[in-house]
């Protein structure tokens, strides 16, 4: 049995080639950054500059956050628990937040699902105890006797 020679691969990738490409990828990518760099100013400014045409128009900030969130919440819970007008001419009223809750507790809500030939006289008599002057409560009255 004859010993086979062993010959080198000729066809493998050259050193010389793969760190010229190697090379070239990392000059890329340096060149490529310098630009965006260049492009691109992401320097940060701490503190940033502040305007030099200030108006009237731009909002102010707030000086004092927790005592505006304190007053905000409060003019909240009093109009809750104020009774008054949305919309007078549209006859849209509110009325104190409790007496509302009691209200739905004691009635119920109504079912408008079914259209006007289902409008309970309780209906329009809680409308019109709650609104009485607004024209819900008239038009709930005449579309009640329509439908009787």
């Amino acid at each position: 049995m004859a010993k086979a020679h062993r010959h080198p691969e000729t066809r493998d990738v050259q050193p010389r080639v793969l760190f010229a490409f190697g090379g070239g990828l990392l000059l890329f990518i340096a060149l490529a950054a310098i630009g965006m760099k260049l492009a691109f100013n992401t320097t940060p400014r701490w503190p940033p500059p502040l305007p030099t045409d200030i108006s009237r128009e731009s909002p102010d900030l707030q000086t004092a956050p927790k005592q505006d969130l304190v007053s905000f919440r409060a003019e909240e819970d009093r109009q809750l628990r104020m009774l008054g007008w949305v919309d007078r001419h549209a006859g849209i009223a509110r009325i104190p937040i409790d007496d509302a809750m009691w209200a739905v507790v004691s009635n119920g809500l109504p079912d408008w699902s079914q259209g006007a030939a289902a409008i309970r006289a309780d209906d329009c008599a809680l409308l019109t105890a709650a609104v009485p002057r607004a024209p819900q409560a008239q038009n709930c009255q005449q579309r009640r006797r329509a439908a009787q």
